[in-house]
């Protein structure tokens, strides 16, 4: 099954302080599952990066190293060119900005359902149609429980 991945997830892998029982199952599944992100999540994951480093998170190797990292994790990047008055009206609609309305899309088009510890972005994504696995909605346990982890 696919499954959307939103940068909030991915970026709680590599932040110790961030990582709970909820995201170390999402890598679990993550590692056994199709698992996609928009075209902005190559911009997105990586400035997130940068700007812990700026405010002295992590170190410049530290930071390229999770890079390195995330590479490696098989992530599906959806290169199609969006429809960018869909993506708008969804963002409108749900109160989301663009990018998080990127995720959305994509999860709708693909049918799959989206793991997220953004709050608003799950509730948006719920009301548009979204399978949503988010801690509040769905515990670790029953994360790992639906897919078999």
């Amino acid at each position: 099954m696919a499954l959307v991945l939103d940068s909030s997830v991915c970026l709680a892998w590599f932040f110790p302080d961030e990582r709970t029982g909820f995201t170390d199952t999402a890598l679990e599944v993550a590692a056994q599952e199709e698992c996609w992100v928009p075209s902005v999540w190559r911009l997105e994951f990586p400035n997130a990066l940068l700007v812990a480093e700026r405010r002295r998170r992590v170190s410049r190797a530290e930071r390229l190293q999770m890079l390195d990292e995330a590479s490696r994790l098989g992530m599906r990047v959806d290169t199609l060119v969006h429809d960018i008055r869909q993506i708008s009206t969804l963002a409108d609609q749900h109160g989301l900005s663009t990018y998080d309305a990127a995720y959305v899309e994509l999860a709708l088009r693909l049918a799959s359902p989206m793991i997220t510890l953004d709050k608003e972005l799950a509730a948006a994504a719920a009301a548009a149609g979204v399978v949503v696995h988010a801690p509040g909605r769905q515990s670790a346990s029953q994360l790992r429980g639906r897919y078999n982890v």
